[in-house]
C-alpha cells in the first residue's frame, strides 16, 4: 500500500510540474514585429529611409516580419533561404506575414526578393 502511495504522489508532482510548464509557455511574449515596406522595387523598414536595410535581432528571437507591397503591378516576396522561411509572393498592394526564430548563435543570414534578386537583399545579423 505504501509504494502505491508513493507512485500516487510521483505522478501527483509530474501533473503539477507539467501545468507550470504550460502556464510558463502560454506567458511567452508575442514575436517582435518587423514591418518591411517595398517601394520603387526596393526594401524599408516602415517608417525608416535606408534601402533593404541590415535587420539587426537577438539570438533565439522570435520577429514576425509583415511585408506591405506597394509596387502596384509588380510581385515580391521576402525570403530567408538560410533559414527556410519565405513570405510567398504577393502582387500588387497587398500583405504578407512569416515568422522566424533566429538561431542561438550569432551570425549572419540573408535576406532577398526571389524574382529580383540582385537589387533587392539585404542582412539580418544576429547578436
Amino acid at each position: 500500500m505504501r509504494q502505491g502511495y508513493s507512485w500516487g504522489r510521483a505522478i501527483g508532482g509530474i501533473l503539477i510540474a507539467a501545468a507550470g510548464v504550460l502556464a510558463v509557455k502560454a506567458q511567452d511574449p508575442a514575436p517582435r514585429e518587423v514591418r518591411i515596406v517595398v517601394r520603387d522595387m526596393t526594401y524599408y523598414v516602415d517608417g525608416s529611409s535606408e534601402a533593404n536595410p541590415t535587420i539587426r535581432m537577438r539570438q533565439g528571437e522570435t520577429v514576425r516580419f509583415v511585408l506591405r507591397n506597394e509596387d502596384a503591378g509588380m510581385k515580391h516576396d521576402f525570403v530567408v533561404a538560410d533559414w527556410d522561411k519565405a513570405t510567398g509572393l504577393i502582387a500588387g498592394k497587398r500583405e504578407a506575414a512569416v515568422v522566424v526564430h533566429a538561431p542561438s548563435l550569432p551570425g549572419r543570414a540573408t535576406y532577398h526578393c526571389t524574382p529580383h534578386e540582385e537589387t533587392m537583399r539585404g542582412t539580418i545579423l544576429v547578436e
